[in-house]
């Protein structure tokens, strides 16, 4: 740009800031004399200091003025934008001038020279300046002079402002003598409590103010017009009154009142936040389904397959100007609501997935829900049809079998057909059509013979076979679904099975090499067919064919890895028919691999299912190379998996019918814990839905024995208050009936889930019938319907009931720690509850008794401040457990449900109870020396702590069963073995010894008469830690009673001591068995010991010490040799024989005796029933002791130290036995507590005086 002309410019760019400032600093000088003003009157009011006040605004205005200079300075730092203001005030520039500014000032032109000479000659005939009038100049200026006149008077006046007289005798006379009520009008959520203080004035001058402070009283006014008063005490020593509201539920006002001085009349006005009162569903199901359209009310767990159409209908406590539903995902869905019905939201979607939905409501007010609700919909897909096929295995059959297959098949939307598909040696496909139109839900089973004779069938030959079924898939349409496939040989008539001599050193002979590759080969053509079978189901299961790409392409190379291994196995056979057969099968597998090249190569996938039948040729022709005869023999070990053959799996049943003449090896061998099986998580699901349904039949005879009493008492009511008291008590049941519904709709959610066994069995209709009872009960008491209420409840309790009985099978639920721990915690938090409720109502009956509510001292003072400890340790507790609730609902989500759901109510009740707040109530209540109000918040706290208690308690009983059941179990058990020990004792006591000596002293274990009997134990042992199941727990001494009922268990049990009565066996045939199986006593030996019974290092033919190898004769059990006793009668002070068993020793005896194991395995089991940890411990250092002296007792051939034993074993099982029937008393006091029949209970303000009398009574005063 050009200098020279910049030079002319600046002159305009000065006035235009100049002018700037001036405004701005008007506009801003008159808003601090307006605050300046404005503090004017708060200091001659006096609460104001008007000099420091003066101060401080002038140092603002002059910090304002500074930053508007500052900020002026660069304003228009642009030339272009001033000459265009120039060019607009002098239009004869004609654009001279921008032109001029836009030019370079290097190498000018001549017409750019002379632009820029004519706009300097335009500067000097006409004063550019003149573009900012003076005249705005000077009205700027004066408004800026002006404005700072005006504030520069302010602060002048301010600064001179004095309080005045009368001002400030009224502050001092409210400051000294008008007490400060508080908390004033206030607004608080309708049926909270509120507490109400009045602070006098301290001044020693003002005796009114003192005896003010003494004594007064709330006055309480509804809007009925009705009075209350409540006293209202003193705080200590300070000058405070103080009265509690236990629960505002309408709009009142309230004054405080003393003999001298009464409050202005204060307003509490109550509100509602907003919630949700109801929901009901409307379901209508996809067509296909052929259900109809259902309604579901007061439900917020709804199961419904996709696709189907939803709509809520949720009734609020009131109209509200927001509410939406929101998903995890954060998606809002807004609820609409009718003009007629304000109060009413409905929101409709379709179900595609499971969605967990939370209701958010905003009032007018501003106010949200304070417990949002959840909404679950939980989406059912449409599956296929379940077949399970039995046998669900291959097989052999012979060419004249009648061969019996079955099928068990359920779908949740009806099979249209069912039928069975079958081949012989790659035939063509016969289909056979077994049902039609099954319905919905329906389990059923269908048998189908195939006559092997009436099919021509010849041996070698294959059969395949698998079942179909048909039904709708969600578009509509008809999907098929197709088993596994399996086969049926053919086997040869001609079999020969010959006793050959065992080979050296116990192995298996191993097959032909020959035999061993045909086997090999036959089981991958197998493999290859099932695996093309599985690739045709996909395509049938609509999969993409990116999909199926690599399956196809492993088939054809698992099938030119057969022909490789065809040809091998060719090359190794010089038998002409054999070679005949390998030709068949080369044909086959190439037709075969041909096809599968085919289908790869071509868009049509579907041609894949002719290759089928060539495989199953091939396979059929590698069974005509199998051996006719075999020679087997019995070996002392289990081939290993790699020795086994295809073949001999086959044939292992054939095998094991065979009558040998070598004797079977009694050795036990180790066996591994096996993962549940289907039909174990069949029965756990039982269990768990017995244990709910128990539970829901028990609480619905509950209430309906309240119900009962509460028709009664309400026919019976005369006056407003009594009829008040009994609506409050039927609220109440009303929130139990709706939890019991809930309850019901998680069942019946459960039940309905697709992998359920029970899903849409006949139970399941019953449960929702019975749903509907509960909830027309819970409707009824709504509209207060007693009658209605208790005739629906009754129909509902007895269909539990029968629902109960159908389910009763088994009662037992799984262990969990967490469950365990926060029953446990809760238990602690309710009993130090009660604790804390029974000091602060001994304080306040002292207080009451001593008459003095102020004379407390530093003693009181303390004794205050550790309750006020306490109550804050209650608060850091209770959050500790809601937190790991809070936890556990998160980790249960999935696994378990039904506990997660559980867990979640109950955390979301206590979380309404306030129980939280109430316990802080009791703490401030009682810092403040307010003591009746502080023990009342504390007993409505442990009612909500109790409450929370019971609840976990459920529970933990849904998931670890009846605590006191498991507690009889163990009583009996220890009653049994303890008396098992004693007969031992006596029987082995010195010559001389007392014969009860073992037992004198021992307290009667027995528990109250009232309580249950002790159940019979009936289950099975459970492994100790560190002990595999199955493994022998003590040294293996044959079959426990209990495990020698089980089919299952291997045929040879234990070592050392583990073979049969009156059977020998030879020494050596135990070597070959795992260290599991060898381990003495608690399932295997230290370091460096040698392991109990142990045979390896004894010579062939000579016995382990303790009679481990016994000949054969050993006596007989029942049989007595001469010259020895028979069990049961051994002589006191009879020392047993070392070797060949225990001679006269009782057969049963606990220690030195074959009942060890039982013994040992019965306090095991003890020890995993109860849950105390120092039960448990001890339990332990028993059974630990009692394996000692039977190690050293099998080991040194030495007989037991029996005072030893008696000190060491014997005293401490009997302290144990009392230990658990007084937790087994203590636990089932309450179930069995003797309480007054119809009587009427003791009103709850006349609790506290009953007790001590009571009291007294039992102290003898």
């Amino acid at each position: 740009m050009n200098e020279s002309l910049l030079y002319r410019i600046r002159p305009v760019t000065r006035r235009m800031r100049g002018l700037r400032f001036w405004q701005i600093w008007a506009v801003a000088a008159l808003l601090v004399g307006g605050v300046g003003w404005a503090l004017h009157w708060q200091a001659q009011a006096g609460t104001l200091d008007g000099r420091a006040a003066a101060y401080w605004v002038g140092s603002i205005a002059i910090g304002i003025a500074v930053t508007v200079a500052v900020a002026c300075a660069f304003l228009f730092r642009d030339p272009r934008f001033v000459a265009r203001k120039i060019e607009q005030h002098f239009p004869s520039l004609d654009q001279r001038l921008l032109t001029a500014l836009s030019q370079s000032d290097n190498q000018l032109g001549y017409l750019q020279q002379r632009i820029v000479k004519e706009a300097r000659d335009h500067s000097r005939e006409f004063a550019w300046v003149e573009a900012v009038p003076a005249s705005r100049m000077w009205i700027g200026r004066l408004g800026g002079l002006g404005a700072t006149a005006i504030l520069a008077g302010v602060l002048g006046s301010l600064a001179a402002t004095r309080p005045n007289q009368t001002s400030i005798a009224a502050a001092n006379v409210v400051t000294a003598s008008e007490p400060v009520v508080e908390p004033g009008d206030v607004s608080i959520e309708r049926g909270t409590s509120l507490v109400v203080t009045a602070r006098f004035g301290d001044s020693s001058d003002s005796a009114e103010s003192v005896q003010a402070s003494d004594q007064g009283e709330l006055l309480i006014l509804d809007k009925d017009g009705q009075q209350r008063v409540l006293p209202m005490t003193q705080s200590l020593d300070d000058p405070i009154l103080g009265g509690y509201i236990g629960s505002v539920d309408q709009p009142v006002s309230y004054q405080v009142r003393t003999p001298y001085w009464t409050s202005p009349e204060y307003k509490i006005d109550v509100f509602d936040f907003p919630a949700m009162k109801r929901s009901d569903a409307d379901l209508v199901y996809p067509d296909y389904t052929g259900m109809e359209p259902k309604h579901i009310e007061d439900a917020v767990r709804v199961s419904a397959v996709v696709g189907t159409d939803l709509t809520w209908h949720l009734r609020l406590n009131k109209p509200v100007s927001k509410a939406e539903l929101v998903d995890e995902d954060g998606n809002r869905t807004p609820l609409e609501f009718d003009a007629d019905q304000p109060d009413v939201g409905h929101a409709s979607f379709a179900i595609a997935d499971t969605r967990r939905y939370e209701l958010q409501l905003v009032d007018d007010d501003g106010r949200s829900n304070k417990f949002p609700p959840k909404l679950v919909v939980r989406a059912l897909p449409n599956l296929p049809p379940k077949l399970k096929v039995t046998p669900a295995s291959d097989t052999e059959v012979s060419a004249l079998e009648e061969f019996p297959l079955q099928v068990e098949l359920v779908d949740d939307f009806g099979v249209g057909q069912v039928g069975l598909v079958y081949s012989l040696s790659g035939g063509e496909p016969s289909e056979i059509i077994l049902g039609h139109d099954l319905p919905r839900g329906a389990k059923t089973n269908i048998e189908q013979l195939v006559a092997m004779e009436d099919l021509q069938a010849e041996p070698d030959q294959l059969l395949a076979y698998h079942f179909f079924a048909t039904d709708v898939d969600p578009e509509g349409k008809q999907r098929r679904t197709e088993s596994d496939m399996y086969f049926a040989e053919v086997r040869p008539f001609d079999q020969i099975f010959r006793q050959g001599d065992p080979p050296p050193g116990g192995e298996p002979s191993p097959p032909s090499p020959q035999a061993a590759e045909a086997e090999e080969l036959a089981e991958l053509q197998k493999q290859i067919i099932a695996a093309t079978w599985r690739v045709v189901r996909g395509i049938t299961s609509n999969k993409g064919d990116d999909a199926l790409a690599e399956p196809i392409d492993l088939l054809i190379e698992s099938q030119g890895e057969a022909m490789e291994k065809l040809d091998e196995l060719a090359e190794e056979i010089r038998d002409p028919a054999s070679q005949a057969f390998i030709t068949e099968v080369r044909e086959s597998m190439s037709a075969a691999l041909a096809e599968l090249t085919s289908a790869k190569a071509s868009s049509n996938r579907r041609g894949l299912a002719t290759a089928v039948p060539h495989q199953q040729a091939a396979y059929g022709g590698l069974l005509k190379l199998r051996a006719r005869e075999f020679e087997v023999s019995r070996s002392k070990q289990q081939p290993s998996q790699g020795q086994s053959s295809a073949s001999q799996k086959k044939r292992q049943q054939q095998l094991d019918d065979l009558e040998l003449e070598e004797d079977e090896n009694r050795y036990e061998t180790q066996s591994q814990a096996q993962p549940a099986s289907a039909e174990e998580q069949a029965a756990r699901e039982v269990r768990q839905t017995l244990s709910r349904l128990r539970e829901l039949a028990r609480r619905q005879e509950d209430i309906n024995k309240e119900l009962a009493q509460l028709q009664t008492a309400l026919e019976d009511a005369k006056t407003e208050q009594e009829r008040e008291a009994v609506e409050r008590q039927l609220e109440r049941l009303r929130d139990q009936q709706v939890d019991l519904l809930r309850e019901t709709d998680e069942l019946d959610q459960s039940m309905g889930q697709p992998e359920s066994e029970m899903a849409g069995s006949e139970a399941q209709a019953d449960l929702q019938s019975t749903r509907d009872d509960v909830q027309q009960a819970a409707k009824a008491l709504e509209e207060q319907d007693v009658a209605q209420a208790l005739a629906s409840g009754k129909r509902a309790e007895r269909q539990f009931e029968e629902l109960r009985d159908e389910f009763r099978q088994s009662a037992a639920g799984q262990f969990s720690d967490a469950m365990r721990e926060m029953r446990n915690a809760a238990q602690e938090l309710d009993q130090r509850q009660q604790e804390l409720q029974e000091q602060l109502s001994d304080r306040q009956a002292a207080e009451q008794r001593s008459g003095s509510l102020g004379d407390t001292g530093l003693r009181g003072e303390s004794a205050d401040g550790g309750v006020e400890a306490q109550l804050a340790e209650q608060r850091e507790s209770l959050g500790e457990l809601l937190d790991q609730m809070q936890e556990t609902v998160t980790e249960a989500e999935e696994a378990e449900p039904l506990l997660a759901q559980g867990l979640y109510d109950s955390y979301r009740k206590a979380s309404q109870r306030g129980i939280d707040r109430k316990l802080a109530e009791a703490s401030a209540l009682s810092g403040q020396g307010m003591k009746p109000e502080a023990a009342q918040a504390a007993r409505q706290a442990g009612e909500g702590v109790k409450q929370l208690r019971e609840e976990l308690e459920r529970a933990a009983d849904d998931v670890l069963g009846d605590e006191t059941q498991a507690l009889q179990r163990a009583l009996s058990e220890l009653e049994k073995i303890d008396q098992q020990l004693q007969n031992e004792l006596n029987d082995n006591r010195p010559a001389g010894s007392p014969p009860g000596d073992a037992s004198q002293g021992a307290p009667s274990s027995q528990p109250d008469p009232n309580s249950p009997a002790g159940a019979s134990p009936g289950e099975s042992p459970a492994a100790s830690p560190g002990q595999p199941q199955g493994t022998p727990a003590e040294g293996g001494q044959g079959q426990s009673p209990s495990q020698s009922r089980d089919p299952a268990q291997n045929p040879s049990q234990g070592e050392g001591e583990g073979e049969r009565q009156g059977q020998g066996q030879p020494q050596g045939e135990g070597q070959g068995q795992s260290p599991a199986s060898q381990s003495g006593e608690g399932g295997g030996p230290s370091p460096g010991q040698p392991s109990d019974g142990d045979s390896q290092n004894q010579p062939s033919g000579s016995p382990p010490p303790g009679g481990a190898g016994s000949t054969a004769g050993q006596p007989q059990p029942g049989s007595a040799q001469p010259g020895s006793a028979q069990p049961g009668s051994a002589q006191p002070g009879a020392s047993a024989s070392p070797i060949g068993g225990f001679g006269g020793r009782a057969a049963n005896a606990p220690l030195t005796g074959d009942g060890y194991r039982e013994w040992s395995d019965s306090l095991r089991e003890i020890e995993e029933m109860v849950d105390d940890p120092d039960v448990r411990s001890q339990a332990a250092r028993i059974r630990d002791r009692a394996r000692e002296i039977r190690i050293d007792f099998r080991r040194n051939s030495k007989e037991p130290e029996w005072d030893l034993v008696d000190e060491m074993v014997a005293t401490p099982l009997r302290e144990l036995k009392r230990n658990v029937s007084e937790e087994l008393i203590r636990r089932s006091a309450d179930k069995n507590a003797i309480v007054p029949i119809d009587r009427d209970p003791v009103p709850r303000e006349f609790s506290d005086a009953v007790r001590l009398y009571y009291e007294r009574i039992g102290s003898g005063q």
